[in-house]
């Protein structure tokens, strides 16, 4: 059975994590998926005082995307990369 639980990750604490540091010094962090991530907190965070077009025009400005980019990262199902482990 596989738990579909959606959790929480506090980005602001695992970008200040060492680890994180290190594997981002490394090549190993998906610069793209941290992007879409904080695009998302901060999605939800302009929502509360924002249309939906407005915050969404908000945040391609201020990450130099198109509106039809935001649109996707903020609506679309992620296709989840498989981790290569060595096995």
């Amino acid at each position: 059975m596989v738990d579909k639980t959606q959790h929480t990750v506090d980005i602001d604490e695992v970008i200040e994590n060492p680890f994180f540091k290190k594997y981002h010094s490394i090549g190993l962090i998906d610069e793209i998926a941290l992007r879409n991530e904080i695009i998302k907190r901060e999605y939800k965070s302009l929502r509360k005082n924002n249309p939906t077009f407005d915050a969404i025009f908000i945040l391609s400005e201020k990450f130099n995307l198109s509106d039809s980019a935001i649109n996707t990262i903020l609506f679309r199902k992620r296709v989840k990369k498989k981790v290569f482990t060595g096995i």
